[in-house]
């Protein structure tokens, strides 16, 4: 339990920073892009966040059914890819302009960092949604309830009709 501790720890400063870097670089900097990919990292570690406190909370199987988390795990893995696609674009464009850190307002250096952050956070996410899928046993791939089995029998039991000897048959439902 230490170990999701410290990914909690972690996530949360992933979701602090991207949310305080999209505020910072939108609202005071101007620069738009580096804002947005701030943001989408800060959105995926607040996804992995939330995946850790309720992994922490012994609530995921609850609240997250298999393939809610295998939405979140594809929401990572475009993250990720775009983020490792913007990180090579944006690493191209800096060596090819050698273009200095400031002006920060139009710094392809903030913008190569925080499509890297996206990057980084896409995989992880990723990684934790495939990690905490393999909890799951195998009646919850089948069925939100795993005792189905005691519910069919439930019904087939309760169909069979009554004969009482005298010719009369009744059905209970």
């Amino acid at each position: 339990m230490l170990r999701v501790k410290i990914h909690i720890a972690l996530s949360a400063i992933g979701a602090f920073l991207g949310l305080s870097a999209f505020i910072c670089f939108c609202i005071v900097y101007a620069n738009i892009e580096a804002g947005m990919w701030a943001l989408l990292s800060g959105i995926h570690a607040s996804l992995a966040l939330m995946l850790h406190c309720h992994y922490l909370k012994e609530s995921l199987h609850v609240n997250f059914s298999r393939k809610a988390l295998q939405y979140i795990g594809d929401f990572g893995i475009v993250g990720f890819v775009s983020g490792a696609a913007l990180t090579l674009f944006y690493l191209f464009l800096e060596i090819y302009y050698k273009a200095d850190v400031m002006p920060i307002k139009t710094s392809i250096i903030i913008r190569l960092v925080w499509s890297f952050m996206m990057m980084k956070w896409g995989l992880l996410l990723y990684l934790v949604t495939k990690k905490y899928l393999r909890t799951y046993n195998d009646h919850q791939l089948f069925s939100e309830n795993p005792n189905i089995e005691e519910t069919e029998n439930l019904i087939q039991q309760e169909d069979v009709p009554d004969d009482h000897g005298d010719g009369e048959t009744t059905w209970t439902v």
